[in-house]
This record gives C-alpha cells, structure tokens and sequence, in this order.
C-alpha cells in the first residue's frame, strides 16, 4: 500500500531530511516525487495598503515609523508567523536558539529591526495582518482601510 504524503518544502536540506523522513517509514516501497513551484505571492497593492497604514499605526502609538514597524512586526506579525502550521516551528526554534524569548520587551522590539517578519507571510498570513490590525486600531478610533 503507496502512502501519500505532501510536502511545503522551502530549503534543499529540509527537502532531504523530510524525503528521507517519508521514505524510510517504507523503504522497499516505491514512490513518485513530483516537485511543483508554488507561488503564493501577495499583490503589490496588499504591500501598498500595509505600508500606507504605519504612519497613521506610528502616529497613533506616539513611535517613529520604524518603532510602529518593530511594534507590528513583534505584536502582530510573529505571533501569526509562529502559530503557521509549517513556518512557526522553524522560526520559534530559531528565535528559542538565540535566546529572542528571553529578551526584554525592549531588546525584542530592536530585534524586529534585523528579523523578517512580514517579508515571510503568504497572503492568507497578510490578510490575517491586515483584518488584526483593522480591528485593533479601529477599537482605538483609528480606521485602517482596504479592499480585500
């Protein structure tokens, strides 16, 4: 019996180690490997709308606009990134590794500054930026608009 597994692959060496995973729970039995190219790009205009929100997000919080940045990316954006399925256990690993937890508030939010955080996020994690922030700042009287 051929069992079925499907892979999201981003790196050679995590594509070895989970083909590897897969095949040795039957090794006598034979597969077919079909490696497709997904492209799960958000739009232009999603990056636009985001983006033209900072200043008001920034001006809300009393933050520069690099701050208002750190502040989404370390309260919004990795939060939605380590609850993915697939990319929360490789960066909450990565980020347990160098110790990121055990950092103060203050020296996570200057980490934000160097991590990619957003620049990982698939549209469905964009959207779910987006819709979190909407409804964040609109509790504050801010309203963040766009068209989904």
């Amino acid at each position: 019996m051929i069992k079925d597994f499907t892979l999201k692959l981003t790196t050679y060496d995590l594509a070895v180690n989970k083909i590897r995973e897969g095949l040795s729970a039957s090794p006598s039995q034979d597969y077919t490997l079909t490696v497709v190219e997904k492209n799960d790009k958000r739009t232009l205009s999603a990056n636009r709308v985001y983006q033209s929100w900072i200043p008001a997000i920034s001006d809300i919080l009393a933050l520069t606009i690099p701050e208002a940045t750190c502040y989404i990316k370390r309260n919004f954006g990795l939060p939605i990134l380590l609850a993915h399925e697939y990319m929360g256990p490789l960066i909450g690993h990565g980020l347990t590794a160098n110790g990121y937890f055990q950092l103060s508030y203050e020296q996570q939010m200057v980490e934000m500054l160097k991590l990619p955080v957003t620049r990982l996020f698939d549209t469905p994690m964009h959207n779910r930026l987006r819709d979190e922030l909407q409804r964040y700042f609109g509790a504050m009287g801010l309203n963040l608009e766009y068209k989904k």
